[in-house]
């Protein structure tokens, strides 16, 4: 067991907890709970047991490759489209429809990424394959839409 092992360890953790929060907030869209304040707090710590290990890792043993670069560049869109829909959704400046649709495509984008993680292909490919899950979570997404309309 050497540092590399722990650091992959907290690295899957917070993988983890980025699906564990994006459940929470499809719980919360679906039955209408406050879930951003949750997010809030449980947000910057995948965001630090993800980055931090995974800036070790990389520095370690893999470089700047390019489903390295996809994956950190993935995980800023993730975030942000996340912080932006919850805080909007918040403010009453989202629809829940809407909402839903953000949160498929980043379910998505989370996929694809887990892919690009476990499978490490090329930069091209990286991309291509989280493009692909932010497409396929977004179509699901607006195929939903009027059914998560109709709830409201």
């Amino acid at each position: 067991m050497n540092l590399y092992s722990f650091a992959l360890f907290a690295h899957i953790v917070g993988a983890i907890l980025v699906f564990v929060l994006l459940t929470i907030e499809g719980l919360g869209l679906r039955i209408g709970f406050n879930y951003a304040q949750l997010n809030r707090v449980l947000g910057p710590v995948s965001a630090l047991l993800i980055l931090v290990p995974g800036l070790y890792m990389m520095s370690a043993e893999w470089g700047w490759a390019g489903w390295i670069v996809t994956g950190i560049a993935s995980y800023a869109l993730i975030a942000g489209a996340g912080a932006y829909t919850g805080i909007s959704v918040m403010r009453g400046r989202m629809n829940r429809s809407t909402a839903v649709v953000s949160w498929l495509a980043r379910i998505g984008m989370t996929l694809g990424v887990a892919f690009v993680m476990t499978v490490k292909p090329s930069l091209v490919l990286s991309v291509v394959s989280v493009l692909v899950g932010v497409a396929l979570g977004a179509v699901v997404g607006s195929l939903t839409r009027r059914e998560v309309a109709a709830q409201a």
